[in-house]
C-alpha cells in the first residue's frame, strides 16, 4: 500500500472511530435523558395515584373504578400483595400480555426503574399503600414509552446520516491532502531518477511563499545538487588541470630517461644533466600536485586551526624569511605594534608568502607590506613596483594556471595557482582579497580578514 492510500485510510478510519465514540456518547446521553424524563413523569403520576388510593381507602370508595379513573394512557396498574400475588389489575395497553414477563414483586418501599421487553421501553414505579382490608400492598404503575423508541430511532438515523456526510468529505479531503503532501516527494523522486539516468544535476522548483518541511526538503535537495555539481566540476577541473600541467614535466622526465638509457653510461655530462633535470621536474611535479589537491577542496572543507596570534609579528617573520631566501628589501609597516586576533596563523602566513613570492617574481625593487586594523578587521597590503597587470587580465588572475607574464613563468617556477589558493584560504576565514594594479607601475594586493576575539 502506497503512502497516499495509507494517509487516506488512516485519516478516514481515525475520524470514523472519533465519530463512533462521539455519536455513541451522544446517543447514550440522550437515551438516559429520555429515560429519566419518562421515569420522572411516571413518578409524578404515581404520587397522584397513591394519594387518591389513600383518600379512597378512608372514604370507602370503589377501588377498581378509582384505578380506572386514574389510569394514564398506555399504562397498567397492579396491586401486589405481600405474597407476590396480583390482587387487582387495570390496563390500557393492548399488548399487556407481554407485561406478564415483568414479575410481580412486592416491595415495602418506593421503587422505580426502566424495563425493556422485545425492544419496547416501559417505566415501572411502585409505592406501598394500605388496601381496603387494611393490608399493606404494593401499588405498581407500568407505562409504555413508545415515544422514546421513536425518538431514539430518529436519533440513530440522524447520527448515521451525519456520520456519512462527515466521512465522505473527509475521505475526499484525505485524498486531496495526501496528494498535496506527496506531490513534492513525487517531484523529488522523479528528479532523482532523471538525474540518475541522465547524469544531470536537475533541481526542484521551490515555492518561495512556503516555508514548510517539504519546502525545506526541496531546498536541501537543491543545495545537495549544487554541492555534487560543484564537486564534479572540481573533479573535472582537477583532471583537466593535472593532465595539462603534468604533461610537460612528465615529457621532460621521459626524454631525459631515454637519454640516460642510451648515453648515460658513456657520457658523464649527459648523466649529470639528466639527473638534475629529472630531480628538478620531480620537485615541481610534487609541488604542483599538492597545490592542485588544495584547490580540489572547497572553502567549507578547509581545515582551520584557529588560535590567538600576533598578526604583526607573523607578517614580520614572513617578510624576514622571504628576505633571507631571495635577498630582497621587504619593509613592514603597521599602525599598531601588536594586532591580536583568532585565525589559522600557518595558513594566513602561507597567503602572505604567496603574495610576497608573486611580488618578488614580477618586480625588482623594494616591496612594502602594510598592516592596519580597522574596526573588527585587519588588512594586509603587499605592494610591489614591478611590471603590473594589464586591465584586461585583472579578472583572470584568480583563475587556475593563469600567468600574467607567460614568458617568465617557467623560469620563475610559477604554476599560476598561488592566488587561487590564497583566495580559498581567505574565503575560509570569511575574508576578502582585493587587487589593484597598473601596467608598468606595480601591483597592490590586499587581504582583509575579520578579527575573532576569544
Amino acid at each position: 500500500m502506497n503512502i497516499k492510500n495509507r494517509i487516506t485510510l488512516f485519516s478516514t478510519v481515525w475520524l470514523l472511530i472519533i465519530l463512533l465514540v462521539t455519536n455513541s456518547g451522544i446517543y447514550l446521553l440522550f437515551q438516559k435523558n429520555l429515560h429519566d424524563n419518562a421515569l420522572e413523569g411516571t413518578e409524578i403520576r404515581m404520587e397522584s395515584l397513591t394519594e387518591a388510593v389513600k383518600t379512597s381507602t378512608e372514604t370507602k370508595m370503589n377501588m377498581t373504578q378509582l384505578l380506572r379513573a386514574y389510569l394514564p394512557a398506555d399504562s397498567m396498574i397492579r396491586i401486589i400483595t405481600g405474597d407476590n400475588r396480583v390482587a387487582a389489575t387495570s390496563s390500557r395497553i393492548t399488548d399487556d400480555d407481554k407485561l406478564q414477563d415483568i414479575k410481580p414483586i412486592y416491595r415495602s418501599n418506593q421503587y422505580s426503574d426502566v424495563k425493556k421487553l422485545d425492544g419496547m421501553v416501559y417505566t415501572v414505579s411502585q409505592h406501598p399503600v394500605i388496601w381496603m382490608d387494611g393490608e399493606v400492598v404494593s401499588l405498581q404503575l407500568i407505562e409504555k414509552e413508545s415515544s422514546i423508541q421513536n425518538t431514539l430511532q430518529i436519533l440513530r438515523i440522524v447520527l448515521i446520516i451525519a456520520t456519512l456526510l462527515i466521512l465522505i468529505p473527509s475521505y475526499i479531503g484525505g485524498r486531496f491532502l495526501s496528494r498535496l503532501i506527496l506531490v513534492p516527494i513525487s517531484n523529488l523522486t522523479r528528479t532523482m531518477e532523471e538525474n540518475q539516468k541522465r547524469g544531470t544535476y536537475k533541481r526542484i522548483t521551490i515555492n518561495k511563499k512556503s516555508n514548510d518541511e517539504l519546502n525545506k526538503m526541496a531546498r536541501t535537495f537543491n543545495h545537495m545538487m549544487d554541492l555534487l555539481e560543484n564537486n564534479y566540476k572540481k573533479q573535472e577541473q582537477f583532471v583537466s588541470d593535472a593532465s595539462h600541467e603534468l604533461r610537460t614535466p612528465l615529457t621532460v622526465i621521459e626524454s631525459y630517461a631515454k637519454m640516460l638509457k642510451r648515453w648515460g653510461g658513456s657520457r658523464p655530462e649527459i648523466l649529470e644533466e639528466a639527473v638534475e633535470a629529472i630531480h628538478s621536474e620531480s620537485i615541481r611535479m610534487k609541488e604542483l600536485t599538492q597545490q592542485m589537491l588544495i584547490l580540489a577542496r572547497d572553502e567549507s572543507q578547509v581545515d582551520l586551526q584557529l588560535e590567538q596570534s600576533d598578526l604583526v609579528e607573523m607578517a614580520k617573520n614572513a617578510a624576514k624569511n622571504m628576505n633571507k631566501a631571495y635577498d630582497r628589501d621587504i619593509h613592514v609597516h603597521s599602525n599598531l605594534d601588536e594586532i591580536h586576533g583568532e585565525c589559522d596563523s600557518l595558513k594566513i602566513k602561507q597567503v602572505l608568502i604567496i603574495l610576497l613570492d608573486n611580488a618578488i617574481k614580477y618586480s625588482s625593487g623594494a616591496i612594502n607590506v602594510e598592516i592596519t586594523k580597522q574596526g573588527n578587521s585587519v588588512r594586509f597590503s603587499v605592494t610591489d613596483y614591478g611590471i603590473g597587470i594589464p586591465k584586461e587580465n585583472l579578472e583572470k588572475v584568480y583563475d587556475r594556471f593563469f600567468r600574467v607574464d607567460q614568458a617568465r613563468s617557467r623560469d620563475t617556477g610559477g604554476a599560476g595557482l598561488g592566488l587561487s589558493i590564497a583566495k580559498q584560504i581567505i574565503s575560509a576565514h570569511q575574508g576578502n582579497l582585493h587587487l589593484q594594479s597598473e601596467e608598468g607601475k606595480g601591483t597592490t594586493v590586499t587581504m582583509e580578514i575579520p578579527l575573532k576575539q576569544s
